[in-house]
């Protein structure tokens, strides 16, 4: 098999992994419509809203290892990436994952937001420093909404944590490519029009609130 080949397949298994819609898999088996809940995106989000802890925390690391593998067998050797495999097909793989998480096939290409499949794909390439800045930034809202006395997030608040998250890891990408990991700029790039788009309509929510509290 020639390595252009070998490539593709590893970009190809990568997207079919993300399509895989666990959440809505878990939601017909729990008799849940998941297009009745909240904002009716399928993922793990709505089922852990609609169902309860055991089936979204089951969506959720389904969704996370979704985004890790199988890339991570053909891209880590001893826990750190192989020097075998190009770096850049790694990234391309791993945006591919949130990719088909996102425009799955299996749900005529209406996927989920891609959240918990983007924290899988960082941990391929950056092992736990990317999902761990990601997380943290999430944690500081948790806690914040908690201080704030908000039970519930709402879609809108849920999409600005996702886009300072983003901001956050921008940073972090920056340090990492003046240090080499020109790859990482694929991911990052790649990842964010993902998520804006699938975020699109909060966006513009959130963007007519701010305009109202400033009149």
């Amino acid at each position: 098999m020639s390595k252009g080949l070998y490539y593709f397949l590893i970009i190809a298994i990568q997207f079919l992994s993300g399509s895989v819609m666990y959440s809505s898999i878990l939601a017909k088996i729990k008799g849940v419509d998941l297009r009745k809940v909240r904002d009716g995106n399928p993922g793990s989000t709505n089922l852990w809203r609609a169902a309860g802890f055991k089936w979204g925390f089951s969506a959720l690391a389904l969704d996370y290892f979704k985004g890790l593998l199988p890339l991570a067998l053909f891209a880590w050797k001893n826990r750190v990436l192989n020097p075998d495999i190009n770096p850049y097909v790694v990234s391309i793989a791993a945006l591919a994952g949130i990719a088909g998480h996102a425009f799955s096939p299996f749900l005529k290409f209406k996927g989920g937001k891609a959240v918990a499949t983007t924290f899988g794909a960082w941990s391929v390439l950056t092992m736990w420093e990317g999902p761990t800045l990601l997380g943290g930034v999430f944690t500081i809202f948790s806690i914040i909404n908690k201080f704030k006395g908000k039970k519930k997030t709402t879609p809108e608040d849920d999409a600005l944590r996702v886009f300072v998250g983003f901001f956050i890891l921008f940073f972090y990408t920056l340090w990492k490519v003046i240090n080499g990991r020109f790859e990482l700029l694929i991911l990052y790039f790649g990842n964010l029009a993902i998520i804006a788009y699938k975020h699109r309509f909060e966006i513009k929510r959130l963007i007519v609130r701010s305009v109202k509290n400033e009149i």
